[in-house]
């Protein structure tokens, strides 16, 4: 379920190079780091180097390393990465970065998850969320996704199948769509409910882990959708209500000129989706729902 990683280790004890602002690369812990350089003022900025396919970058007194978890395991993430594989490849991890990593600060996570199904069909039925109409994702001048940015986090669901073979030139063979969760752990801890992410050695704990799928669930289904509904069912007030929720130029400007008006009609537009016979979304629903609880194990 895990993809990038953003983690900063805070070292206690700095070589005299860092300190001394060496401008040559210098070898520390078995690693050779090499000095980047700031543009304008030709001063050295940071040190960075490598392990594996990974790169670390040291600034001031903190190292960090930013990576894709799931591609630097198992060179991909079309394929699902549960919980199991996860506490071995924090364990590896481990063994190969200069430091702890397991009480390493962790910053930003991105969650996800894969199910095996055509993406524009899916993507087709997107309208909003909190609000906010989808961005379009782009590659080879084809849209192969959509991503809400907000505040606290972004949101994204792509064709992966498409991605992978536009930008790395792999066929997978079989239709994948992704769904994507992206946010800082700030926005995790500091809220009602909390998750309570700080450190690595909080992405394995079991509980908070299922925590995290649930969040990512959550996210989804938060997503607005066009709904099927049988019409006859409806009042001629209803039927304005679902015209109007179901055109979202439309409702952004109804929010704005009848906010008075607004909540009182989103609790009808609430009540009549119960109605929706749309077997197509709960398919989907139902699909990522067993692709996150498969991920557990």
């Amino acid at each position: 379920m895990y993809d990038t990683l953003k983690i900063k280790h805070q070292v206690i004890q700095l070589p005299k190079e860092v300190i001394e602002q060496q401008e040559n690369p210098f070898f520390w812990k078995g690693l050779k780091w090499t000095p980047i350089f700031n543009k304008k003022t030709n001063q050295v900025k940071a040190y960075e180097t490598t392990v594996n396919n990974l790169k670390l970058e040291l600034k001031g007194n903190i190292i960090s390393c930013n990576n894709s978890l799931q591609k630097w395991y198992i060179g991909n993430n079309y394929e699902l990465f549960t919980y199991s594989k996860v506490v071995e490849a924090l364990k590896k991890l481990d063994s190969v970065l200069p430091f702890n990593v397991y009480n390493a600060n962790i910053h930003y996570v991105a969650v996800g998850t894969v199910v095996e199904e055509e993406a524009k069909p899916i993507l087709n039925t997107w309208l909003s969320l909190n609000g906010k109409t989808p961005i379009t994702m782009l590659g080879a001048n084809k849209e192969y996704g959509k991503k809400f940015y907000l505040t606290d986090y972004n949101v994204k669901g792509y064709d992966k199948t498409f991605e992978v073979k536009t930008h790395e030139r792999i066929i997978i063979g079989k239709p994948i769509f992704r769904f994507e969760l992206e946010i800082y752990t700030r926005n995790l801890n500091k809220r009602k409910n909390p998750i309570g992410i700080y450190t690595v050695k909080d992405l394995i704990d079991k509980k908070k882990y299922k925590m995290l799928a649930d969040e990512l669930m959550s996210k989804y289904d938060k997503i607005e959708k066009q709904q099927t509904i049988p019409l006859s069912q409806l009042t001629n007030k209803e039927k304005e209500v679902l015209a109007l929720f179901q055109n979202q130029e439309i409702l952004k400007q109804y929010k704005i000129d009848h906010s008075e008006t607004f909540s009182n009609r989103r609790k009808v537009y609430n009540r009549i989706k119960k109605l929706s016979n749309n077997k197509y979304l709960i398919h989907i629903n139902e699909r990522l729902k067993m692709s996150l609880k498969y991920t557990l194990f």
